[in-house]
């Protein structure tokens, strides 16, 4: 049984990727373009290709634990987002389910704890990653929905705050500590749970200690 990485060559999906292998984690990158197939090689991995669009249940056979690390880009619009903010994490869900998953993990956005109170360009976003969120909760798999606050490019500092809504606003987070939130929630075997985070000064382990 492995994990199932979806969206591993985005700009959060890339460094779950390089925790997971750093980890001695076995792992399946799953991408939608394979020009970028040379980029796992230093992981000893060959990605999958599929388009999310389409059907990609073949994907998820021996799957364990399935990661969903792909999110629409901010200029790509409302269609992009129901795409991949809604409709391809319900079906990676249902797929999950058919195969005899265990987990199944999302990176969501601190915005869907209230995506009525979002800024009105967000708003759109923000409830397509609430919509797909309730459909994992309510899933009967095992899950974890990771909700981190507005994300920056900067290195990981390896530490965060959580918070549980979405007024709790605070400073940004890195991608690079998001994919270590994931990672130790992982190792801790964290299940059943909603952890929204932003920046902070408390250390990602003892954060995740206190959920």
């Amino acid at each position: 049984m492995s994990t199932l990485l979806i969206g591993a060559s985005g700009r959060t999906g890339r460094l779950v990727a390089e925790k997971l292998h750093a980890s001695a984690i076995p792992f399946r990158p799953l991408i939608r373009n394979a020009a970028k197939s040379d980029a796992f090689e230093r992981f000893g991995v060959r990605p999958l290709i599929a388009d999310l669009s389409g059907d990609f249940s073949q994907v998820f056979n021996g799957v364990h634990t399935v990661i969903y690390a792909a999110g629409s880009a901010e200029t790509e619009g409302a269609e992009h987002e129901r795409l991949i903010d809604r409709d391809s994490i319900i079906k990676s869900v249902d797929y999950a389910k058919q195969s005899g998953a265990g987990l199944f993990v999302v990176i969501s956005a601190l915005l869907a704890y209230a995506p009525e109170r979002s800024p009105q360009a967000l708003q759109h976003y923000a409830q397509m990653k609430r919509e797909s969120d309730d459909y994992v909760i309510a899933s009967g798999l095992d899950y974890l929905v990771l909700r981190p606050g507005t994300l920056t490019m900067e290195p990981g500092v390896g530490t965060i705050q959580v918070v549980s809504d979405v007024d709790s606003a605070g400073d940004p987070v890195a991608r690079e500590d998001v994919a270590e939130v994931l990672l130790d929630a992982l190792k801790e075997r964290l299940v059943n749970k909603v952890i929204g985070f932003v920046g902070g000064d408390v250390p990602i382990g003892d954060a995740l200690a206190r959920v």
